[in-house]
């Protein structure tokens, strides 16, 4: 598979921009949610029409078998019900990769199941970790799914 010739330009670019949303002021953040033990900030995006999302908490585990939950990976689908398949399609390293996944309809299929490609990247960052996902445009898509918005990473 040729979905990116070279990872490495891409995987640098996003921890770039992870590490700018991470150094943006407090005050810029607003509190969308908070719990005794979490807090989600949310801002609208300058880059797209929604909201960064930052969240924050205290969890007694190591670090990375946390993220294992949230990354790509065989723990995602046990926690997110909007997410019905997930399949690796190919591995950089252990923090970077392109999957393909599958969401179920909502409101009764008014919003139709949906595919996505993306590439996900995770990084070290400070005492903690740094992760997102970025949609590809990538023409193989199943045909069972009717509404298929990815967007375009240029």
């Amino acid at each position: 598979m040729d979905l990116l010739p070279s990872s490495a330009p891409l995987a640098a670019k996003l921890r770039n921009t992870l590490i700018q949303y991470h150094s943006i002021g407090d005050s810029e953040w607003r509190v969308a949610k908070k719990t005794k033990d979490a807090t989600v900030w949310r801002k609208p995006s300058k880059e797209f029409s929604g909201y960064l999302y930052k969240a924050q908490g205290v969890v007694e585990d190591v670090t990375n078998r946390i993220v294992d939950h949230i990354r790509p990976g065989p723990y995602r689908l046990d926690w997110d019900s909007l997410m019905t398949t997930m399949d690796i399609m190919e591995t950089f390293e252990e923090n970077c990769c392109v999957m393909r996944y599958t969401t179920a309809g909502q409101l009764w299929n008014l919003i139709a199941p949906r595919e996505f490609v993306d590439f996900s990247y995770t990084t070290n960052y400070e005492d903690g970790l740094l992760t997102c996902g970025i949609s590809l445009d990538y023409g193989e898509y199943s045909l069972n799914f009717a509404g298929n918005s990815v967007l375009q990473y240029r």
